[in-house]
């Protein structure tokens, strides 16, 4: 199980008796709470949480040849072919309610309906609701300034207050200032908010106003403007995403 895998405990809700855990808010997606219906315990309580139907009687089965396999392949989940999920371990009470036990589950197309996926990014995404078609931008060029950076300021804020953001903006302004050389994360950061402001005010979304509706579609068309793929191209410092884990561990 791959180390960056969260782990959250839920937390029983006495009125109701449902188990209730908020998965944090991922890159634009609002904070979600998944309710769950915990196992009944005590001595009514049922053997199970199906019907009491009779079992159907099972087949016979006539035998198949079973050949070995030539070799055993592991894969570390989350795997990289796996995309549009949010995963996380649940850490709660057995059935018995003596110890406890993990589970790994894993939450798909947390972005909604998809009707094409990005050449260069990978994502689904909706071309309804990216904010036009993709163009062939190049971000190495880019050069910094301060009308762009208050874009990138204004666009950014939309989404409130945000630790990693927060770290390459104020990277931005030690690059105005002249305290800092512009990286080639800085660049693909710094074009990427401008880009994706510009999809945000085509599809008719206010400076300042959230849309979750439409943010992974202008974020995967932008991505796709740039031929970016983020896990090859970073659009965030190590510190940034530091900065950003530290603040979710905090809550």
């Amino acid at each position: 199980m791959s180390p960056s895998v969260p782990v959250f405990r839920p937390v029983r809700d006495e009125l109701t008796g449902l188990d209730k855990i908020t998965l944090p808010a991922m890159a634009g997606v609002p904070a979600r709470t998944i309710l769950i219906n915990p196992v009944p315990t005590g001595p009514a309580a049922p053997s199970h949480t199906g019907n009491g139907s009779p079992v159907p009687s099972t087949p016979v089965h006539t035998g198949t040849n079973v050949r070995q396999a030539d070799s055993i392949v592991v894969t570390t989940f989350p795997a990289d072919v796996v995309q549009d999920l949010q995963d996380f371990i649940l850490w709660q009470p057995d059935a018995t309610e003596v110890g406890v036990e993990a589970i790994y589950v894993m939450v798909s197309k947390p972005y909604g309906e998809t009707n094409a996926k990005g050449k260069y990014s990978g994502r689904d995404y909706n071309t309804d609701k990216a904010g036009g078609p993709i163009q062939n931008l190049d971000w190495k060029g880019a050069s910094i300034d301060r009308a762009g950076v208050d874009k990138v300021k204004l666009h950014t804020g939309r989404f409130g207050e945000s630790p990693d953001n927060k770290v390459m903006i104020d990277r931005l302004e030690k690059i105005l200032k002249g305290e800092l050389q512009a990286t080639d994360t800085d660049k693909r950061f710094y074009t990427h908010e401008i880009r994706e402001l510009e999809r945000y005010r085509a599809l008719g979304v206010s400076d300042g106003v959230s849309d979750d509706s439409v943010w992974n579609s202008a974020h995967t068309a932008t991505l796709e403007d740039y031929k970016i793929n983020e896990k090859n191209q970073p659009m965030y410092t190590p510190e940034a995403l530091e900065a950003y884990r530290k603040a979710e561990e905090g809550k």
